[in-house]
């Protein structure tokens, strides 16, 4: 998919404001994205499946479920890791308050194509925090 330097900036741009609401909730950017991915499996999932996952050492992701399971967002079961209903509840609320944050981010910008087609994907509900996740982890187009 072709992104220009436009679409980029923009997407960086949301993406930070996508972190601001993951900091206010009081995770990390890693954390959050590894609890969404528990809430999306929600079976108890090995540490060395999911840091395969995302590409870390097991010792990381162990001790990213270690911080989430002291917050009551995830069980910590021998070598596994499952959600709690408190974590994909937390899940649902920063997913929602990232979407309305994204909403009011990019009304605020300058109307160019980029934040259009933006804006009408939101309001068409199109456009979403999975969305975004998903599109800043496509990997970069080849040059030439």
């Amino acid at each position: 998919m072709y992104r220009d330097a436009d679409d980029l900036q923009l997407l960086a741009e949301v993406a930070g404001v996508l972190d601001q609401v993951v900091m206010d909730a009081g995770l990390s950017s890693g954390s959050y994205l590894l609890l969404r991915s528990l809430t999306r499996e929600p079976v108890e999932r090995p540490i060395s499946d999911l840091a395969e996952e995302f590409g870390a050492d097991a010792d990381e992701i162990a001790a990213a479920a270690k911080a989430l399971s002291v917050a009551g967002l995830v069980d910590v079961e021998g070598t596994g890791v499952v959600a709690t209903a408190v974590g994909r509840q937390a899940v649902e609320e920063i997913d929602a308050t990232g979407n309305e944050a994204i909403r009011a981010y990019v009304l605020e910008r300058p109307h160019s194509a980029t934040v259009y087609g933006l804006i009408a994907s939101m309001q068409a509900g199109r456009f979403t925090v999975e969305d975004l996740i998903a599109f800043l982890l496509e990997d970069e187009p080849a040059d030439g």
